[in-house]
Parts: C-alpha cells; sequence; structure tokens
C-alpha cells in the first residue's frame, strides 16, 4: 500500500449535461467506486466535479464521465485539477446544489 498513488482531479463536463440526471449519474458512479468529492452544476451549463481516490478510481470514474446518462451527451470533459495526495482521502460524496 506504500506505493498506492492517491489523486483528486477536477472535472469539467460540457455538452448536454444538466436537465438528464447527470448530478446523479456522478453521484451513483462515485458511491459504486468509493470514490469521494462533490458534484454540481454550473451557471454556464456545465457540471463541475471533483474526486478523491487512488488512481485506478479514478481513472475508471474519468471513464465514466465521458459516457453520462442515457439522456446526456457529453462533449467535453476537461480536467482543470490534479493533484497527488499523500494518504488515502475520505469517499464521502455529495450532490451540491446551488
Amino acid at each position: 500500500m506504500a506505493n498506492q498513488n492517491f489523486l483528486r482531479v477536477r472535472l469539467v463536463i460540457r455538452g448536454r449535461v444538466q436537465g438528464v440526471g447527470f448530478r446523479r449519474y456522478v453521484d451513483k458512479q462515485a458511491q459504486s467506486l468509493g470514490v469521494g468529492g462533490w458534484v454540481r452544476n454550473n451557471p454556464d451549463g456545465s457540471v463541475e466535479t471533483e474526486a478523491e481516490g487512488d488512481s485506478q478510481m479514478i481513472q475508471q470514474f474519468k471513464a465514466d464521465m465521458q459516457k453520462g446518462p442515457f439522456f446526456s451527451r457529453v462533449d467535453e470533459v476537461e480536467e482543470v485539477l490534479r493533484e497527488t495526495l499523500p494518504q488515502k482521502p475520505g469517499s464521502l460524496f455529495t450532490i451540491r446544489h446551488g
């Protein structure tokens, strides 16, 4: 476990991502992977999420964000933050409102 990498990433997802259950989708994917962090809608129509976990979990989380839920259309996933964490983060994930 000493060699395990823990990461925090912040992603901005653009496309048809509001009004289609995207935040609930992100929350469900994060919970299933054991990823911590949050998700929120942005005023510009994008969805922003920050996720923390081991590097494999984060890679899968990012792949899930490329897909999105059934009625969504993901045009772009921009990674705006990526940092290595010194220890294992928590696994609490929340949907932010407003």
